[in-house]
């Protein structure tokens, strides 16, 4: 942070002294006019540029000027000269005047912008900008950008280039001349502009006939608030949903294909399929095309059902000369909101534990005992209201003991100690540069993740390099080198919010920590106990906790890719790509013998009748444990085709098509180690008899953890490993006639371990077809003026989906297994037994679109409709019980997605200095199970509303009861059927229930507004998801003992814990009438007696707390301003930019109850803290 701060200050100040233009003294008489431009030279450093035979027509010079502006001396010079000069960059270009000289009239120069793109509103790079009848020029950028100074009011502009239409456009005193449209040209034996990158092939947007779509990757690399390029395509792209909400499906587009098998698109990054794309720096990205329907995506076969997201990354150009980029950002995302959660205040908490203590129910003796590691110590406020119960302080003393506790509030001191202000910083530095015969594009990125935990640490370093080779003629190579690793460290935090116990404060007014013991297992009575005979403390103080542990990874990812192009003869060429990733990630955790976790584990394991006794210990006394976990990937791809692409008769007919054999094998393992009385500096560790821990264990130990004895399980080594192989076969081909009428189709067949062996499950080809009618070139279009373009789709195809690995295979999965009833105590046992006849997913795929092009191409547009049906869903399908299995991983249902998109690009108003463009998406997905073979009938309400899959129904259903309020005791009822209500418990059947609807968004899409004015840019980008429903976070607490669980589980470490008590536990039924009020439940104090007389669920799970979880969001706001050219020529930057962004506004949420649908896990109704937003970004860019 602070090396770029420093930068850019540096950069600002060198800027802002250039700005006073170059000072220049020069006297003498009758001095030759190259003696005077050879002292300029030296005093200015600009270059001159003449013709011998023009100085020679030059007059001596005599003048006299002392620190004058450049500019102002070259006007005296040549004023009675008969020649005249252009400024082009720092070269000042000498040269005949046409007619005699005349003194010049002083004319206004300005700097004139712009956007040259094609008939798609595509960036065009490398089209020459020259001002008519000068050799004043400049060429666009890779974006299709330019920025020309030096430029008359009254000027023309020529834009001219190799692949496209020559166009004249007189500037009329404007400084912004906006988007300037060209037409492509087209040439015999021209290459076609590669638009449309399907992984495979890259072809033009008017010969696909698939459904595809592109983001603004300018709003793309603009977000900041992370660097996983995934995330900042939301909104940007129709049908492509990010679902950003705990327990949703991540990614989906066009809707779930899928129940247990991947959910998720495939992603390619140059032409290679990734499991995990989040090592990409979006820096580095060129291009991404998210393919959509069978047409597009069918090449990639049984993995193409969910949708492709295909990312290029950067080259360098051929003959590009040395650039350099620098972009940096610093995302200032705050603490998190950790008073988010509806809860009760301590004076009400307070207040609700006299109204709920119940020492009948819950006698002293049976809540101060040990049990096992599930129980529950007994917490302050608990305390007290025993002591009154037992005699030992009086009412009044509780009272006050009670009332210091409500009186305080540690809501701050949770965000203070826990939490700290959550920041994310990128710098990448990236150079471009190419020949003729070497091309070459390099970064280098540096990422700090500072999230809102203290301690934790987060780097991320990552290092990419392509080089193009051009090997002649008829050969190129390409090598890709990417090299990412990333270093994590992190402390004994605890998970805390306002859930936890209000009062309980974790450091005093004298900056002690403070201890907490009954947050473990043990009351105070029984924990002294246990410290006596085992002579171990077993106190519980967090913030001392929070130092004697560590996790630390470090995780390292290699890409290699690269690439051979032969050209054999005319349109036929050979290509080969082989892809090889590799990754490592080591994560060492560490837990002293300090920490509870390792003090608590060896009192389990330790023997001592009495405190008199001497404890036998089972485990080490000195010495921490220490885990290591290793996790290894190795994939390669090899793949090999011939392409034939060639045209006739000046393209009226073109053709391609490929064919090719690919090869794919991911290789998995991962292997996790545990050594106890581990001592860091030596690096040493104890003997464990696993065998015995494992099987007979300790008897009579002083904190017994399994049913008065303790068991260890044997955690000293365990290592899986899976390995998937594809082999495929594919062809594909496309015809494009007289430039209107396009058809494509394709093929592929994949085999793989993870299908069965039997033929009818391997060869299953995937295919489709497509066909494309450019409408707006047929003759009877050309009396519609207002209609610019006007193209028809129209496609059907198969796609398919692999089962997730490990899940299923052709052969029994094997897993190891200890067991004392096992030969030596370890063995195998069948995982996931084989399935020969298991087949992939396939998915049949209608799309009809239409793209058009209105008003001289200020609004463009595509609409999609489309129909998905999946088959041979892969889940649990019921076999015949002899085989040994109850149910094995099969093909077991159909499912149905039907939908819509949208996408809009207008340009609303251009003006001189002045543009406005918006970009609009929208997309709409129903989906419905049709046929699903439950492993069970679903014949009860309460099964029902257990389900997210269910035959009939949307997918991510919401099932609910029908709630019919509060009887007279304040337990819930509910409506049958038959329109009675109940409260007795499994009185609902199946069609009692109701469905009330999905959590899955029906609707979302974006809109993006983009101001430029000058040097000014405003982009203002909006995101919405409509249509679906959640349940909220209401009240869970209506029976039992106010107290949280104990935070620490199974011997796991600190897992945290919450209430599951709302703020409406105050609004609750408290007596008689109340029904009438209120529709929360009554509290009962015995758990047995609430859960025997009513089912508390009929209010959790009814109807009344399905809400709606629309909501629209402003995604961000960016303002970015970039440096005039003339203030930044002088230290030879070519652009100098910063941006500021704000991110994550909430505009408009359709629940009144305060929740962020982001952060509700919608199907159970569990609020998560929000975080990072309304978060503050400012970056620079630099280009040298």
């Amino acid at each position: 942070m602070k090396l770029s701060a420093v930068f850019l200050f540096i950069c600002f100040m060198q800027v802002s002294a250039a700005g006073f233009g170059q000072q220049i003294s020069i006297s003498g008489t009758n001095i030759s006019l190259k003696k005077v431009i050879g002292e300029i030279k030296k005093q200015s450093g600009y270059s001159f540029f003449y013709s011998e035979g023009d100085m020679k027509k030059a007059k001596p010079v005599s003048i006299d000027a002392k620190k004058v502006e450049l500019r102002q001396l070259l006007v005296q010079i040549f004023e009675d000269q008969p020649l005249t000069y252009d400024i082009i960059d720092k070269v000042i270009v000498i040269k005949e005047k046409d007619e005699p000289a005349e003194t010049p009239l002083p004319v206004q120069l300005a700097e004139v912008r712009g956007k040259v793109v094609n008939e798609q509103n595509e960036g065009v790079e490398a089209v020459t900008v020259t001002v008519k009848g000068t050799v004043n020029a400049t060429a666009t950028d890779k974006a299709g950008q330019f920025v020309l100074k030096n430029v008359e009011e009254n000027s023309i502009l020529v834009f001219s280039g190799v692949n496209v239409e020559s166009k004249e456009l007189a500037v009329n005193r404007r400084e912004n001349l906006g988007m300037i449209r060209l037409s492509t040209k087209f040439k015999e034996n021209d290459e076609i502009t590669i638009t449309v990158n399907t992984g495979y092939q890259s072809i033009s947007k008017e010969r696909s006939t698939g459904a595809f779509a592109k983001p603004d990757l300018e709003i793309a690399r603009n977000r900041s608030t992370s660097m996983n390029i995934l995330q900042r395509l939301d909104g940007l792209v129709p049908g492509l949903t990010l679902n950003n909400a705990p327990g949703s499906e991540g990614v989906l587009i066009r809707g779930l294909s899928s129940i247990n098998a991947t959910k998720a698109p495939l992603y390619v990054v140059d032409g290679i399929p990734m499991g995990d794309i989040s090592s990409i720096n979006p820096q580095d990205v060129a291009d991404i095309t998210v393919l959509k329907d069978a047409t597009a995506a069918s090449i990639w076969g049984a993995k193409a059902s969910n949708g492709v997201v295909v990312i290029v990354t950067k080259k360098g150009g051929v003959g590009e000369r040395l650039k350099i980029n620098y972009d940096g950002f610093v995302n200032f995302q705050g603490r998190p909101d950790v008073n988010y959660f509806p809860v009760l205040n301590s004076q009400q908490f307070i207040q609700a534990a006299k109204d709920v203590f119940d020492p009948v129910s819950y006698p002293w003796n049976t809540v101060s005992g040990y049990t096992n590691t599930g129980s529950v110590g007994v917490p302050p406020h608990e305390m007290i209201l025993y002591n009154q119960n037992r005699g030992i302080i009086s009412a009044a003393q509780a009272n006050a003991s009670l009332d210091s506790l409500a009186a305080i509030n540690n809501t701050q001191q949770i965000s203070d100690l826990w939490y700290r202000n959550a920041s994310l910083m990128n710098h990448t530095v990236s150079l471009t540069a190419g020949s003729k015969i070497h091309s070459i594009y390099a970064s280098l990125a540096y990422t700090n993740t500072l999230s809102n935990r203290p301690g934790d640490k987060n780097n991320s370093y990552k290092a990419n390099i392509r080089q193009d080779f051009n090997l002649g003629k008829h050969v190129q190579l390409y090598l890709i080198t990417d090299l990412s690793n990333t270093v994590t460290e992190a402390k004994r935090n605890i998970n805390v919010n306002n859930r936890f116990y209000p009062y309980q404060l974790f450091r005093d007014g004298n900056g002690n920590n403070l201890s907490m013991p009954y947050m473990t297992y043990l009351s105070d009575s029984t924990r002294i106990a246990y410290e006596s005979r085992s002579r171990i403390s077993l106190d519980y103080n967090p913030l001392n906790e929070f130092d004697y542990g560590y996790t630390k990874s470090d995780a390292l990812l290699n890409r290699i890719i690269s690439g051979l192009t032969i050209k054999l003869v005319k349109g036929l060429r050979y290509e080969a790509v082989v892809g090889y990733i590799k990754g490592t990630n080591r994560t060492s955790a560490f837990d002293s013998d300090k920490s509870y976790l390792v003090r608590s584990e060896l009192v389990q394991f330790t023997v001592a009748a009495n405190p008199s006794v001497t404890p036998t210990y089972y485990l080490p006394t000195v010495g921490g444990r220490y885990s290591v976990t290793n996790v290894s990937q190795r994939n390669w791809t090899v793949r090999n085709q011939l392409v034939y692409d060639n045209n006739w008769n000046n393209r009226k007919h073109q053709i391609i098509a490929l064919a090719g054999q690919e090869a794919q094998e991911q290789f998995n393992m991962s292997n996790r180690s545990i050594v106890r009385g581990y001592n860091e500096l030596l690096q040493t560790y104890a003997a464990i008899d696993y065998f015995t821990l494992g099987s007979t264990g300790v008897a009579t130990p002083v904190m017994a953890n399994n049913s008065g004895r303790s068991i260890l399980a044997n955690d000293a080594f365990q290592q899986t490993e899976s390995q998937i192989r594809f082999t495929s076969y594919y062809a594909n081909a496309g015809y494009t006639y007289n430039r209107k009428y396009s058809i494509n189709i394709s093929s592929r067949i994949d085999k793989s371990n993870l299908f069965g062996i039997d033929k009818s499950a391997q060869n299953k080809p995937v295919w489709s077809v497509g066909t494309k009618w450019n409408l707006i070139d047929e003759k009877f279009m050309s009396s519609v003026k207002w209609l610019n373009n006007l193209a028809l789709r129209l496609t059907y195809g198969i796609t398919g989906n692999a089962p997730i690995p490990g899940q299923a295979s052709s052969f029994d999965i094997l897993s190891a297994a200890s067991s004392t009833f096992l030969l030596n105590g370890v063995g195998l046992r069948i995982s996931a037994p084989g399935n020969t006849k298991l087949t992939w997913e396939s998915t049949k795929t209608w799309n009809v679109g239409f793209d058009f092009s209105i008003l001289k191409h200020r609004l463009n547009g595509a609409v999609d409709l489309y129909s998905k049906k999946t088959e041979n869903l892969i889940g649990n399908l019921v076999v015949n019980a002899f085989t040994g299995y109850s149910a094995i991983t099969g093909n077991f249902g159909d499912m149905l997605n039907r939908g819509v998109e949208i996408s809009l690009n207008s340009v609303n108003i251009e003006k001189r200095n002045f543009r406005w463009q918006t970009i609009v998406t929208a997309a709409y997905n129903k989906n419905k199970i049709t046929n699903l073979i439950s492993a069970s009938p679903i014949t009860t309400g309460q099964l029902k509303v257990q389900q997210r899959f269910l035959t009939g129904h949307s997918a991510f259903a919401v099932f609910s009861y029908q709630y019919a309020g509060l009887d007279t005791l304040g337990d819930p009822l509910i409506y049958l059927n038959d329109k009675t209500s109940t409260k007795a418990r499994n009185a609902a059947l199946a069609d009692d229930i109701a469905f009330s609807g999905t959590y899955q968004p029906l609707w979302s899409g974006g809109v993006s507004n983009m101001f430029t004015y000058k040097g000014f840019s405003l982009g203002i980008n909006m995101i919405y998801n409509l249509g679906h429903v959640m349940r909220r976070d209401v009240n869970q607490y209506f029976a039992g003992r106010l107290v949280l669980n104990n935070a620490f589980g199974n011997n796991s470490g600190f897992s945290g814990t919450n209430f599951d008590m709302t703020s409406e536990f105050m609004n609750r039924w408290k007596q008689r009438g109340d029904e009438a009020a209120t529709l929360i439940p009554s509290f009962v104090s015995n758990g047995s007696v609430s859960s025997t007389r009513r089912d508390i669920t009929y209010y959790t799970r009814g109807n009344i707390n399905v809400v709606s979880a629309s909501y629209i969001k402003l995604r961000d706001i960016t303002l970015s301003y970039s440096l005039p050219k003339q203030l930044i020529s002088h230290i030879k930057t070519d652009n100098i930019s910063f941006r500021l962004q704000v991110s994550n506004l909430m505009l408009w949420k359709a629940n009144k109850y305060g929740i962020d649908p982001e952060f509700q896990e919608a199907f159970f109704g569990t609020r998560n803290m929000r975080v990072n937003q309304g978060t503050i970004t400012v970056g620079a860019h630099v280009t040298f």
